[in-house]
Order: structure tokens, then C-alpha cells, then sequence
């Protein structure tokens, strides 16, 4: 299944499967997002299938948002093992 990202409401939601065969491919369009936008606000509703690769990619945008003092929170993270991963990497804003 093809991964998309779509914008409603200042929301970014992704949709499909988030791996490693794919992170490339999203990986500049939300370090851009990153550098031009004081907040981004990442939905994970209607991700299908998130692997380690994906959380660590996450986990990067995050830390590299904080970085530069920009606001960065995700919503949709129902699955408790996808929270502990985030909380091993330190991410809390979801």
C-alpha cells in the first residue's frame, strides 16, 4: 500500500504503512515542514503498519523540532506497544 501524507485542519496525517523501505521517501518533505512551521501536528489514525524504523524516524522529526524550539505533537498513538516505544525514545507529546 502506498504511504500518503495529507494536511486538514494544520494536521498531518499519514496513511498507509511507515518502514523502513519508505521513510525516505517522507523523510525531506517533513524536515522542510520542520524548518518553515513553528508547530506540526503528526496523526497516526490511519497508519496501517508502524515498524521500530518508523518510531525511530519519528523520533528524529521530534528531537530535531525541539531543536529548534518548535512545537511538535502527535495524536492517534492508541497502541501500547507503539507508546512504550515512543517512551523509550523519549517522546511524550502525544
Amino acid at each position: 500500500m502506498a504511504l500518503t501524507i495529507t494536511k486538514q485542519s494544520g494536521i498531518y496525517e499519514i496513511d498507509g504503512v511507515l518502514n523502513s523501505q519508505n521513510i525516505s521517501a517522507i523523510k525531506n518533505y517533513f524536515e522542510l515542514i520542520i524548518e518553515k512551521s513553528a508547530y506540526i501536528k503528526m496523526s497516526l489514525n490511519k497508519i496501517i503498519d508502524l515498524d521500530f524504523n518508523g518510531v525511530q524516524f519519528i523520533a528524529s522529526l521530534y528531537k530535531k523540532a525541539v531543536e529548534k524550539n518548535k512545537v511538535f505533537f502527535i495524536v492517534g498513538v492508541n497502541n501500547k506497544e507503539i507508546v512504550q516505544l515512543f517512551k523509550k525514545e523519549e517522546i511524550t507529546t502525544y
